[in-house]
């Protein structure tokens, strides 16, 4: 198994219910492929540096799991047809990182 970074962005209209259901269906893909989320990040609302899909603004959560390409696969094809998303990046790690990235602590 493989450690990926997954960052989503959500509407700025996504509440907190939405996130939730979104996050459901990550882990249950995971566990569908016998991958489990090691940890989740919350970014807050944030500006975006140019519009997406007529938004300026963007909810960011970062999700830390382990994974293979399929698991990968299926996430960002969910994704790509999930209305409350609008933009979503996976990246394969190495190592899983000790502490929280920088925008999380930002946002404590």
């Amino acid at each position: 198994m493989n450690i990926y970074e997954h960052t989503y962005i959500a509407v700025p209209e996504a509440n907190k219910k939405d996130i939730e259901q979104i996050e459901k269906k990550i882990e249950e893909i995971l566990v569908k492929n016998s991958g489990k989320i090691h940890k989740t990040e919350d970014w807050g609302l944030r500006s975006l540096s140019y519009p997406i899909k007529k938004n300026n603004k963007g909810y960011y959560r970062n999700v830390y799991f382990e994974g293979n390409k399929d698991a990968v696969k299926e996430i960002e094809s969910f994704e790509k047809y999930e209305d409350k998303i609008i933009k979503y990046l996976s990246m394969k790690l190495k190592n899983l990182p000790k502490e929280d990235s920088e925008l999380a602590k930002e946002k404590n």
